[in-house]
């Protein structure tokens, strides 16, 4: 499990970024996101599996949750209704957006019929992914 660094744990302080929850199992996957976190205005917190996901869910508010749809403990169909369970994430009402490298026909109605709130393909641009952060947070970008 990762924690928020200080420099990201400042710029949420400041109400700069939104807090975004980051559910991915690749290693590749989450240092990109780090990477990019400053380039699409997200303060990330990031973890690889459902049940980290639960856990720092119970613990702050996130503004927005991108949940990967295969990982190792559980499908994002699954984890996205025990998220859902969340008191946290159910009172405000945390958008969830599925994300997958294997989109086939018909995956995104799967995921949005099983009440996650949007879907995005790998690879996604940047602009994709600060789109949808834009989008679907309840912060302003800076």
């Amino acid at each position: 499990m990762h924690n928020i660094d200080s420099k990201i744990a400042r710029r949420r302080l400041s109400g700069n970024y939104p807090l975004v929850l980051i559910v991915e199992d690749d290693k590749l996957q989450q240092k990109l996101y780090k990477l990019i976190a400053n380039q699409v205005q997200m303060a990330p917190v990031i973890v690889d599996c459902c049940s980290d996901a639960i856990e720092e869910a119970t613990k702050s508010h996130f503004d927005l949750i991108f949940l990967d749809l295969q990982m190792p403990d559980s499908d994002g169909i699954q984890c996205a209704d025990r998220l859902r369970l969340v008191s946290r994430v159910a009172e405000n009402k945390t958008p969830i957006i599925a994300v997958t490298a294997h989109a086939m026909p018909g995956d995104r109605e799967r995921c949005l019929n099983a009440g996650m709130d949007d879907y995005l393909s790998k690879p996604f641009t940047l602009q994709e992914l600060k789109s949808k952060i834009t989008q679907w947070s309840t912060k302003q970008s800076a």
